[in-house]
Order: structure tokens, then C-alpha cells, then sequence
């Protein structure tokens, strides 16, 4: 076994930054406890020392949309070369979001992105399916040509293609007031699928009856949902149930564009312990300003903010996980160590993932984000493999 030993650094892991040695074997891809053998040290010079952060919603990156399909081998280069780029940002685990269920998608992407360990780039946790239960009027920039209304589990097992296709899912957005949709959550997170409430006119007592019935998230709060009235909250206000049991996750888009500073601060003291930093990014995240072809429409991509042309339709954003955090630190006042929970420990825990991944924990997958006081990525491991550098730290 290869034994490395950060020294000389600082340990960041729920909530808290101490000065302490992390011990890793590169041969299992996990961290371990301290040996007295070690066959490298690394001095980190006073930097930070983090999980590798989790992205569960994001649509594509560096040129490649995860809902785009033309042939396996086509699809599987590209899935690849954008993975391979978005580790470097310090985002090792995502669930890729689709949003467009064409038979190719069903059939032949969301096989492609089920759940598998990667030791060189990005890797998925299985998919996560923005869709087809959604809502026309909260729809944002998704066809409703590919929307559906299943009513029983055979109906939900044809939105995906199959039953078996439900083996690669890790989280599925849906309205819960649509006509069926809360009497098929059970089946759904009976196989350990998340249920999110998302693109949704659902009222609060329909969310709260979903949250009953096993939902645990909310998708992009704030986006494609009721805005919240004092005497109807909708989805909004779930994430304050007195009951702390009860109390979904909630995706957060801290990119300045989807929601205004001050609301990102009210909502994340509304339940610091539930939020989620996402960057629900679009394939032109890591590309150049301009206009690039989508869907047969075109996104206008400018600055932070990406707009199908035309319209003052928000059609996901361009801001990468560490710049949230960094944003969310900003906008709130909050410390690093409390920032890095909301894309570690948070979203690890959302998706079930949290027995072996987004903690320093022995036994855990050694993904690694090297960090300074102000969140920036200087180096990023994989599995305890060295993936990214910045240059000399």
C-alpha cells in the first residue's frame, strides 16, 4: 500500500478547521489512520484541507450538455473530457441533471451516467432526472414536449424508458400536485431514488403531504415555484418545519444571478443545516462569452448570467461550487468551515451518500480539495490521486 501524510495543514470537516495531519492510501483510494510508515509527505504550507465538494444538480459543463445524445461513443468522449475538466474546480461528485427524456436519453444516457467510482476526473452518483413531472407553469426553459403525467408505477417506469432505468437514477424532481405524482413517491424512494420537490405551483400542504410520503428535497429554492406569500408559504418556508426530522434538503444557487444576495442570506439562516450549494450549471459553464445553439433555441451567455435569446428566461447558471461558496460567504457572513459544509457534508448526506463520501473520515474515498482562507481551489485529489494544481503551494 502507497501511505501518503498531509502535514503542516489545516483540516476543514463539519464545521470546523483545525491544525491536523490527514493520512490517505493511494492504493484503495481512502483515507486512513495515522501510520508511522508513510511512503510520501506533503506539506501543504498552512492551506486547507476539505472533502471534495458535490454538485447533485448540474446540466452539463466545457461544451458537453448531459441531456445531448448522438451515439455512445460520441457521448462517452465528451461525458469524459468535461468530467476530466470539472474536477479541476474542485467538484469530484455530481449528479448529472437531465432535462430532456427523448427515448435516446432514457434508454441510452441515463444508463451511461449511473453511479461508478473514477480515480482521474468527476464522477457521477447517478443521475438526476429534472423531470418529465413537472410543471407547465413552472416549466423555466424545459420543452413540455417531453413533460409526462404518470398515474402508476407502470406509467413512472415509461417516463424513464423502463423499470431498470430507475436503477441508475440517484434523484428525480417532480410537482407534487400533479394529479398521482404524491401516491408514487413511496415507489420512487423505495429504491433509494431522492424525491425533490421542483418546477411546482404545489401549495404548502401538498409539499408538506409529499414530505410525508418520503420527499426529502427541494430543487433550486426559490426557482420555478411559488414565491412565498405570509399567508401562503408554498414550498418556500418547508425548510423552517419545527419538526427538524421533517426538514427537506434544499438546493441553493448562490451564483447572484438566480436569487438577489439578500435572499440567499435569508434562506440559508433559515436552516443552515440543510443547504445545499448548487450550480444547476449549463454546458457553456468553463466557455467563453456569446451565443451557443440549445435545444433549437440559442442561450446568450454573458458575464454570470446565461438567458435563452430573446427572453428573460433564466436557462441555468455559469458559476462553478467553489465561487457559490465563496459567494455564500460574502452574502451572508458565514465562516469558511461552515461554507464548505453546504458542498460537502450537506449534499453528501441529501443523496445517502454521506458512508463514504464528503467527510474526512477514515475509510472514506480520499476526494480532496486543497483550499485557502478564501476558498480558493489549489489542488484537487481524486480518489488519492493528485488530479489538479494550481501550480506551487
Amino acid at each position: 500500500m502507497a501511505i501518503i501524510r498531509f502535514t503542516n495543514c489545516q483540516l476543514c470537516d463539519e464545521g470546523k478547521i483545525g491544525c491536523k495531519d490527514l493520512y490517505i492510501c493511494t492504493t484503495k483510494g481512502q483515507i486512513v489512520g495515522a501510520v508511522k510508515k508513510v511512503d510520501e509527505v506533503i506539506d501543504l504550507h498552512g492551506l486547507i484541507l476539505t472533502p471534495g465538494f458535490i454538485d447533485i444538480q448540474i446540466n452539463g459543463c466545457y461544451g458537453f450538455d448531459f441531456s445531448e445524445y448522438s451515439s455512445e461513443e460520441e457521448y462517452t468522449k465528451g461525458y469524459n473530457k468535461c468530467m476530466k475538466e470539472l474536477v479541476k474546480t474542485g467538484t469530484t461528485s455530481i449528479c448529472p441533471t437531465v432535462i430532456r427524456f427523448t427515448d435516446d436519453v432514457c434508454m441510452h444516457v441515463l444508463p451511461l451516467l449511473k453511479a461508478e467510482e473514477k480515480k482521474d476526473r468527476t464522477e457521477s452518483l447517478g443521475s438526476h432526472c429534472e423531470g418529465p413531472i413537472i410543471s407547465t407553469i413552472k416549466k423555466g426553459c424545459h420543452d413540455e414536449n417531453y413533460f409526462c403525467r404518470p398515474k402508476t408505477k407502470e406509467d413512472l417506469y415509461s417516463a424513464f424508458g423502463c423499470e431498470e432505468n430507475l436503477n441508475y437514477i440517484k434523484i428525480i424532481t417532480a410537482a407534487p400536485e400533479l394529479d398521482g405524482v404524491n401516491s408514487l413517491i413511496p415507489e420512487i424512494t423505495g429504491r433509494n431514488i431522492i424525491f425533490s420537490i421542483g418546477h411546482t405551483m404545489a401549495t404548502y400542504e401538498q409539499c408538506l403531504e409529499a414530505i410525508n410520503r418520503g420527499a426529502t428535497m427541494i430543487t433550486h429554492i426559490f426557482d420555478a415555484m411559488p414565491q412565498p406569500h405570509h399567508r401562503n408559504p408554498g414550498p418556500i418556508g418547508l425548510e423552517g418545519l419545527a419538526d427538524e426530522r421533517l426538514c427537506p434538503y434544499f438546493g441553493l444557487i448562490s451564483d447572484g444571478v438566480h436569487i438577489h444576495p439578500t435572499y440567499i442570506n435569508i434562506i440559508y439562516n433559515a436552516n443552515k443545516d440543510r443547504c445545499c450549494l448548487v450550480t444547476d450549471a449549463q454546458n457553456t459553464i468553463g466557455l467563453p462569452d456569446g451565443e451557443y445553439p440549445w435545444e433549437g433555441r440559442y442561450l446568450v451567455k454573458k458575464g454570470r448570467s446565461l438567458k435563452v435569446k430573446g427572453t428573460d428566461t433564466i436557462a441555468g447558471s455559469v458559476t462553478d461550487q467553489a465561487q457559490c461558496m465563496r459567494n455564500l460567504m460574502k452574502w451572508t457572513n458565514t465562516s469558511l468551515a461552515e461554507a464548505v459544509k453546504c458542498v460537502t457534508n450537506h449534499p453528501a448526506r441529501s443523496v445517502h451518500v454521506d458512508d463514504h463520501k464528503g467527510f474526512l473520515k477514515e475509510g472514506y474515498d480520499a476526494d480532496l480539495c486543497v483550499i485557502d482562507k478564501d476558498g480558493n481551489v489549489k489542488q484537487v485529489y481524486k480518489m488519492g490521486n493528485i488530479v489538479y494544481s494550481s501550480g506551487s503551494i
